[in-house]
């Protein structure tokens, strides 16, 4: 449904962290945090063009951020993922992709890191876009988030924002 306007949005999401203690390879980073209209219309399809994640706390790690059709927990934030086979299958895995904090698509800016979204498989590899859809009875999907690399410890409960260029 075209409505004259851009058929591109730029949504901004900030998902809530844990800052109590240092996280582990393997923790859940963020639990399920909704994009909301990512998609036109219930059980609509969109595409991811490109996707940042903005660090307030300037933290050393590789972040895999998992996109899905449903609000399922992959486990609870800053402890190891814990979802099952059927419940992983049964959220609606949508793509993957991850934003590694020591390559040459990140920058610094004073005390805040934005990295650019990479492809699962090294960041010298170009990034296609992401096909994301919602639930048949929402405009809502879903990114999770767990720490591949590194051990950080966040400031505060608000230190990431993820910047999603989406085509709709």
């Amino acid at each position: 449904m075209r409505t004259g306007k851009s058929d591109y949005k730029i949504i901004r999401v900030t998902p809530t962290l844990d800052t109590t203690e240092a996280y582990a390879v393997g923790d859940v980073a963020f639990v399920a945090t909704e994009i909301p209209n990512a998609v036109i219309g219930n059980g609509g399809c969109s595409k991811i063009v490109n996707a940042y994640l903005m660090d307030q706390d300037r933290d050393a790690y590789i972040l895999q951020a998992i996109f899905t059709e449903k609000n399922t927990a992959l486990g609870t934030i800053n402890a190891t993922a814990n979802i099952s086979d059927a419940d992983m299958e049964a959220i609606g895995l949508c793509g993957v992709s991850f934003f590694q904090y020591d390559t040459a698509s990140t920058t610094h800016i004073d005390q805040v890191t934005v990295i650019k979204q990479q492809s699962l498989s090294g960041a010298s590899e170009s990034v296609e876009p992401m096909l994301i859809q919602a639930a048949d009875d929402s405009t809502s999907v879903y990114v999770s988030g767990i720490i591949s690399t590194g051990t950080p410890t966040f400031a505060a409960a608000d230190d990431l924002d993820l910047i999603l260029h989406i085509e709709r």
